[in-house]
Parts: C-alpha cells; sequence; structure tokens
C-alpha cells in the first residue's frame, strides 16, 4: 500500500494518526541513517610507495606529477581546488565545481568520476578501494608538484 492510500485510510482516527506517523519517520529515517553511514566510512591507510607503482601503471597515459597532459598534472592536486591548475582545458562540469580535493572526493573521484562528477571527461575508475587509498597516498606525497 502507498503512503498516500495509507494516510487517506487511517488518518480518522487517532490510532491512524499515530500509525500514519510511524510510517512517515520510517519512511524518512531510512534515507538519512543510509546517508550517515556512508559519511562515516573509513577509507584504509594508504601506502605511498605501492600507490606509485600504481600511478605509473594507471594513470601515466594521462596525467604526470608535474606537467599536464591529457589530463591536468596531479602534483599537489591534495588540498587544492578542483578544476585550478593553469593552462589545463577542464571539463564544464569541473570547471563549474567549487571543492578542495581531499582523501573522500579523491576516492569518490577515482571509485567513478562520471558518478561522482556527471558530465567529466575521466572515464577510467578504480574499483579497488586500497588500490585507490594507495595512488591518493602517493598524490599526497607530492605536495609541491615536484617529482623525485
Amino acid at each position: 500500500m502507498s503512503l498516500p492510500s495509507f494516510l487517506a485510510r487511517n488518518l480518522g482516527s487517532a490510532v491512524g494518526w499515530s500509525a500514519a506517523f510511524a510510517v512517515l519517520l520510517l519512511a524518512t529515517a531510512a534515507p538519512v541513517l543510509t546517508a550517515a553511514r556512508a559519511a562515516s566510512v573509513t577509507l584504509p591507510k594508504g601506502d605511498a610507495i605501492s600507490g606509485r607503482g600504481y600511478f605509473e601503471d594507471r594513470c601515466t597515459g594521462c596525467h604526470s606529477i608535474v606537467r599536464n597532459g591529457f589530463g591536468p598534472r596531479l602534483g599537489d592536486v591534495y588540498g587544492r581546488r578542483v578544476g585550478s591548475v593553469a593552462g589545463f582545458q577542464y571539463s564544464q562540469a569541473l570547471r563549474q565545481k567549487r571543492f578542495v580535493w581531499s582523501e573522500k572526493s579523491l576516492d569518490s573521484w577515482l571509485s567513478g568520476p562520471g558518478q561522482f562528477l556527471p558530465g567529466t571527461r575521466m572515464g577510467i575508475s578504480i574499483a579497488d578501494q586500497q588500490i585507490r587509498a594507495d595512488i591518493i597516498a602517493y598524490l599526497k606525497s607530492h605536495p609541491s608538484g615536484q617529482d623525485e
């Protein structure tokens, strides 16, 4: 039975009001609890040494730490405002956003760029959470944008 049907049938009595309130409370609590659970997920600890290998294998076809390529340079990406590398032509989706890259945002981005930010040109995703954490640790090890 749909919520509107339930409410229409049961609003005439005190029991109906109580039941309707309970149904409404449950209907709104589930998404809130799911969002709270998702926000509290702890990312695994990344290893920058492993991350370097994963970065070289999976990312250097388009990215570099120090130079723009098909993708923007990724040195100092952690803590940088999205879409802000001078000289790189970002997609409109990235140019319009105003957030700073953090572990969580980088993890969401790497797990599915198109889901995280529809309209982006990056089509590569990394399913394994530990590999993402390792790549992020490697990127964090380049705060000045300089290569080793």
